[in-house]
């Protein structure tokens, strides 16, 4: 197997609507990750997972990145193109 794998996971136009759906869902799908973890590490330890919580933070910040992107496209009436690839290293 090789040491670097691509895999796409979107790729190709999408309604202004089906855009915003399929990047918000990945980055709350990425947000509820890093708030288990958070949590997990707060009862186990009793500290906050910090790592975690900037995370959250900078998801959050995408989050309204592509929500004035959408909103600039619906105004502007432009379409949404979406290419997204996942690199997975072994180490």
């Amino acid at each position: 197997m090789e040491k670097i794998q691509k895999i796409q996971l979107t790729k190709g136009p999408f309604t202004n609507q089906e855009a915003k759906e399929v990047l918000f869902n990945l980055i709350n799908t990425k947000i509820n990750f890093h708030n288990l973890k958070n949590f997990s590490s707060d009862i186990r330890s009793g500290k906050a997972d910090q790592v975690g919580l900037k995370r959250v933070l900078e998801l959050t910040e995408a989050k309204t990145t592509i929500d004035q992107i959408i909103s600039y496209a619906n105004k502007e009436n432009l379409k949404i193109k979406i290419d997204t690839d996942i690199m997975i290293t072994i180490e």
